[in-house]
């Protein structure tokens, strides 16, 4: 299908107004220790980002259930907050660190990705009306995945390492966007008509270049691995931006929310970083991190 069409200044000066405000906010959130000078308080120092992750995660988790039925409440709701908080709130103790580190763990991550993808090639959500499998789907999706961005933390580099990963992903975002608007021609799915080939294709690129300069700048990492991570980045972050669309199409909604004027909500602006979340965090464990 052949695309027309027209590039929104506005909604791109959009984007970067988020993630121009979101950077600093990251970097706070990370090293508060940059606002609060206080020795004793570096032990701390990852509170404020435990607590963000969490606070990420419970919006998306209300907007996740909340899509599937407004009216999604009882013992299957507060089971599945009380689920994602736990699981989360885990991850914040290297001691228990052993629960992600471990062939089972490796399996279930690799798993909720292959299932995902499936379900994006069939266009098909599977056992999307029964709410006890759709409370299980949003701890796995959310609550799951989001640990690996606290597990990430854990690293040595582990500060510097969220940054890039962040960075990446707004970086293949934006080039996406940018590209697609004003040279898209051709329709990259059905299920989101308005992403383009020839923006997918930049924010490939783009992500593998911003992995490249970043990731090889930080530690010991090779600039093979850093290219290889880039790509991975390039196409699951642009293929779970498509799988969040498939939510929203199968429950015949718009947006997740909207908790962010003009953007939609949480889910919208974080799709391209959930499904990632597991990938990039073994990739670097793997790789030593």
């Amino acid at each position: 299908m052949v695309l027309t069409r027209k590039f929104s200044l506005g909604k791109l000066l959009k984007r970067l107004v988020t993630i121009a405000v979101t950077i600093p906010f990251v970097i706070l959130i990370m090293n508060p220790v940059l606002l609060i000078n206080d020795p004793t308080f570096i032990f701390y120092e990852g509170l404020p980002y435990l607590i963000f992750v969490i606070a990420l995660a419970i919006l998306m988790l209300n907007e996740f259930l909340h899509m599937v039925d407004k009216n999604f409440d009882g013992t299957f709701y507060l089971v599945g907050h009380a689920v994602v908080i736990t699981i989360i709130f885990l991850a914040f103790f290297k001691e228990m660190s052993f629960i992600w580190l471990n062939p089972i763990a490796f399996g279930v991550s690799i798993a909720v990705v292959i299932i995902s993808l499936y379900e994006l090639y069939t266009k098909k959500l599977l056992f999307y009306k029964q709410k006890e499998l759709v409370n299980f789907r949003a701890i796995l999706y959310i609550g799951w995945c989001l640990s690996f961005f606290v597990l990430i933390r854990n690293f040595y580099h582990g500060k510097a390492l969220v940054l890039y990963f962040a960075l990446t992903v707004w970086a293949m975002d934006i080039s996406a966007y940018l590209i697609g608007m004003s040279f898209g021609r051709h329709e990259l799915s059905e299920i989101s008509p308005k992403k383009s080939t020839e923006g997918a294709i930049a924010g490939f690129l783009a992500a593998v270049v911003a992995s490249s300069i970043m990731l090889s700048s930080i530690g010991s990492f090779p600039l093979t691995h850093s290219i290889i991570l880039g790509a991975i980045i390039g196409i699951i972050g642009q293929t779970g931006d498509l799988y969040e669309s498939l939510i929203k199409r199968t429950y015949g909604v718009k947006d997740s929310s909207n908790i962010l004027p003009g953007h939609g909500g949480i889910m919208d602006r974080a799709d391209s970083f959930i499904l990632l979340a597991p990938i990039v965090f073994y990739y670097l464990y793997f790789l030593g991190a």
